[in-house]
């Protein structure tokens, strides 16, 4: 993480809009004529006042906000309550793994958010590190919506939880969302760590395309980053199917491995969450001279202190990470409507109660309507 700000800036490639990885390349997007553009770009924002910044962390502060509002609104209802993982015992090994994620997983947040206040607190300017565990953080209250149009991925109760806040979200349409516990030793460093340690990959990875080809335009280092991203979120999610931390109901399983099985896992899902960890990852890598992303643009003319600065640029961050994480949720919830009928096998600590036998919906199949959380079951 050291050598980040060795990562290249503002104007040193070319790319353009108009592939289909819309997302990533409107962040990657910047004009053909290097340097001086990014002049003429600065000019310009001096010139005729716009403050980008000022956009971007009204955005984020609608964001912060509505996560706020969602877990306050479970904390007081009487959804928050634990779910219960029913007969099925949990294996072994799976039980060690839980026991390993309560250590590493929440020693790693509590040493991330520690280090982000500690710096607040000193009165000193976040980092780009700091922004995104900040940025990303926010972007946990969309973890549920995977599952918001029809049952998708499930958790496994026997991990602390308190329920979820799935059916706070307004337009939350699938039934029995609540039931679907997130578990709390997971999710503490999920978003806020996590996250910004596949962003950075992606950005590292695209620094060292940059260095090997170093005529390789915007797009197509984004491209390298996505596949690179995909191999390895796919690595990674399958050892955590395999491990029992979640699995996956519903997936096409022609675009999946193990198809079929309670092992299977979307591999489109890693695709399409490459696309969103890359669109932050350009953020990272084209940086103008003074070490800013696009979204801190303009920040230069605010009569502000630190203090002030620092909380607009993380809610900057937090727009623009939230939009990236957003595409990918939207993305995927369209795609699962396409989903095969789910395999056979899944303990009671993965169904939950969600649907199948006893809930009064059938789990999602391509023969039967799709149901809705105001249906009534039968």
């Amino acid at each position: 993480m050291a050598n980040i700000h060795g990562i290249s800036r503002f104007g040193s490639d070319t790319p353009e809009m108009g592939t289909v990885f819309a997302v990533a390349m409107h962040l990657c997007d910047r004009s053909k004529q290097g340097g001086g553009a990014m002049a003429t770009m600065t000019a310009a924002v001096r010139d005729d006042g716009a403050r980008p910044i000022l956009w971007w962390a009204a955005l984020g502060a609608l964001f912060a906000g509505f996560q706020i509002y969602l877990f306050a609104a479970w904390i007081a209802s009487d959804q928050f309550a634990p779910i219960a993982p029913g007969p099925d015992p949990l294996p072994d090994g799976s039980r060690l793994v839980m026991m390993g994620l309560w250590i590493g997983f929440g020693l790693s947040a509590l040493a991330g958010i520690g280090w982000v206040l500690a710096t607040l607190l000193r009165g000193r300017p976040l980092n780009l590190i700091q922004l995104l565990i900040i940025g990303c953080g926010f972007c946990l209250w969309q973890d549920p919506t995977v599952n918001l149009l029809r049952p998708v991925a499930m958790y496994n109760t026997h991990y602390l939880n308190f329920g979820s806040w799935a059916e706070q979200i307004p337009w939350w349409f699938s039934p029995n969302g609540h039931r679907n516990g997130q578990p709390l030793a997971f999710q503490s460093a999920l978003y806020p760590i996590m996250v910004p340690v596949w962003v950075l990959t992606a950005a590292a990875v695209m620094a060292g395309a940059k260095r090997l080809w170093p005529r390789l335009s915007g797009p197509f280092l984004a491209l390298i980053a996505v596949a690179a991203i995909t191999i390895g979120q796919t690595g990674a999610e399958v050892a955590m199917v395999r491990a029992e931390i979640f699995a996956y109901g519903g997936v096409i399983r022609a675009a999946s491995v193990f198809a079929g099985t309670r092992w299977q896992f979307p591999v489109y899902g890693a695709f399409l969450w490459a696309i969103g960890t890359v669109a932050i990852a350009c953020l990272v890598h084209w940086r103008d001279d003074r070490n800013r992303t696009l979204v801190e643009r303009g920040i230069e003319r605010l009569r502000i202190g630190t203090a002030t600065a620092n909380l607009l640029r993380a809610l900057a961050m937090t727009g623009a990470a939230n939009l990236a994480i957003l595409a990918y949720y939207l993305s995927f919830m369209v795609v699962s409507l396409y989903s095969d009928p789910w395999p056979d096998g899944f303990p009671s600590y993965f169904m939950n109660g969600i649907c199948g036998p006893g809930t009064g919906y059938a789990c999602p199949d391509p023969s039967l309507p799709i149901p809705g959380r105001l249906v009534p079951p039968g």
